[in-house]
Parts: C-alpha cells; structure tokens; sequence
C-alpha cells in the first residue's frame, strides 16, 4: 500500500488520480489541500505531525511506501514566516519520516525542489527558509537510507504549472502567488502587468515548467521503480529542457485572451536566473519518462480552461 501525503494538493491530487484507491491512501488536514480533490483519493483528514493517527492508519493498512508530498510551498510566504516553515517543513517533516520508519516503511520518494540546487556552482545563492529545509531534509533522507534499510528517492521538481486537459482539475492556493493565474487576472481586469527584465544582458529572464500531468506520471514512474532499484538512494532534477520567461507567457495567453490595451512594464531583474537546465540523465535510463504535455501552449491552454470555471466569478 502507498501512502500519498498532501493527496489533496495540486500534485497530491493529479497523482492518486492515476493511482487506484485499491493500492494507495492519503493523509491532508486540508490546511492547504482542496476538498474537491477528495473524489481521487480515499483521504484522512490528519496532519503528518499526528502519531497517534499515522498509528491507526498502519494498523489498518498493510503501508510499505511513502510518496511525501506535504510541505508549504511558497518562497516568498517562507521568508516573511520563517518560523511556521522550520515548523512544518522540517521539524514536524523529520517527526513523521522518524515515525513512519518505526513503522515499517521502506521506502520513501520526496518531493524536493529546484529552490535548493542553487544557481551555480560558482556562485553562492542565500537560500530562501522553503529551500533550506527542503535541503535540510534531503540529507536526513540520505542518512536514513545510509543506516537504515530504506530505499529513498529523492526527486527535484522545476516550476510546475498547467491543469486537466478538460478543464475540471487544477491548482487553487490562496497562500501562494503563481504567474500564470496572477497573468489571466490582469489581463482580464486590465491592469498593469510588471515582468523583469534583465538589461545588462538584454533578455527576459526564463524559467524551467513542468506540465503537473506529467510530473504526476513521473511519481508513477517512481515508485514503480522503487521497487527494484539498487541504490540506496537516488537524487533526480527534473526538468524540461526548454525554459519559457514571463513574456512568452505573457505574450502567448494575452493573444488567446484578446483584451484591448493595457500597461506592460519592464523593471529590473533583481534576482538572479534560475539554475541553467540540467537534464538528469536518470529520468530517460531508470525512470522512462519524458515531459510530454509540457509545452507552453498545453499548459496555458489548460490552465485557461481551468481558470475560467474557478476565477471568472471574480473578475
């Protein structure tokens, strides 16, 4: 049996979607999940911080493998609350992995995050407290399969964006601000839209997204192979290979919108590029996957569809 934890969040939910409730459960307290994800999952309202919960549901469930998705997610909400994020994703994230190995899980895929490889290796980045822990946690993972006898896989997700192909399933998350969805708002609104740019070397700066039905089959894959793989643990960086900047974005869903005029303004980029595209090797060799939705048009094209039942109330 598989354990998905935040089975009710953006990639909780699109995963259990693919798994069959028969071979798998999720815990979500729902703090930031959506309850109309609960139709995927056979789903228990706990938080991972609750023994005496996770107890019940492994006397109740044969549970071998855990696909560790619960954090909170937001960069920016991390560094003006630092203390909720030390909390939540990593001293209440070391409480559960601890317990869930007393329990008798043997293996574990975690959730990590672009936020944490850095920008390069020659520059040394002040990491945010959401890139931290994720960090913080790799290495505890890597301990506990080094000394105890659990595999461990460990996968580094780009930007994920994009929803269903029909439009009935995506991400809706007050507590964190996503380009795309900030985009459709403006647009539909008219208001001013502010992308950066970087004029000393004269580009937009791009970023690395992901399709969430991809990143979705991609946890399928994992723990698929976690079963015969023979490392200890393995650390994958999951990626696109193309990298699309907030103009393309723009660009592309202000002609699909057609809305009349309205103010782009460019400012300076203060932060630096995101890490340079480093295909993992491993995700073709092991894992068998490739990005097959991921093209900036599926992923705004869906995300169209999505908005326009959950925002268009709103505008």
């Amino acid at each position: 049996m598989i354990l998905v934890t935040g089975g009710l969040g953006y990639i909780g939910s699109f995963t259990l979607k693919l798994l069959s409730k028969k071979n798998a459960i999720s815990i979500d307290n729902l703090s930031r999940g959506n309850s109309f994800a609960k139709k995927y999952s056979n789903n228990t309202p706990i938080n991972i911080n609750n023994i005496n919960g996770l107890n019940k549901l492994f006397k109740k469930y044969n549970i071998d493998t855990v696909l560790h998705l619960a954090a909170f997610t937001c960069v920016r909400e991390s560094k003006n609350k630092p203390k909720i994020y030390r909390k939540n994703n990593w001293i209440d994230q070391k409480k559960f992995l601890d317990h869930v190995v007393k329990l008798g899980v043997k293996k574990i895929i975690f959730a990590s995050s672009y936020s944490g490889d850095g920008y390069s290796n020659k520059v040394k980045v002040k990491f945010s407290p959401y890139a931290k822990y994720k960090i913080l946690i790799e290495k505890y993972l890597k301990k506990i399969s080094s000394t105890m006898k659990v595999k461990v896989i460990i996968l580094r997700y780009p930007n994920i964006a994009g929803s269903s192909k029909n439009g009935n399933l995506g991400e809706e998350n007050n507590k964190i601000s996503r380009i795309f969805p900030t985009f459709y708002r403006n647009i539909q609104k008219n208001k001013k839209i502010i992308v950066y740019y970087d004029y000393k070397k004269k580009l937009y700066p791009s970023r690395n997204y992901v399709h969430v039905e991809d990143i979705a089959k991609l946890n399928i894959k994992a723990i698929n192979f976690i079963n015969k793989m023979e490392e200890k643990n393995l650390l994958i960086k999951v990626n696109n290979k193309i990298k699309y900047s907030n103009k393309q974005i723009f660009d592309f869903m202000f002609k699909k919108l057609k809305k009349g005029d309205f103010v782009l303004k460019k400012i300076q980029k203060i932060e630096k590029l995101n890490p340079p595209n480093i295909y993992d090797a491993n995700l073709t060799k092991l894992l068998k996957w490739k990005p097959k939705n991921s093209s900036i048009k599926n992923i705004i094209n869906t995300n169209l569809k999505w908005y326009k039942k959950i925002y268009n109330n709103d505008l």
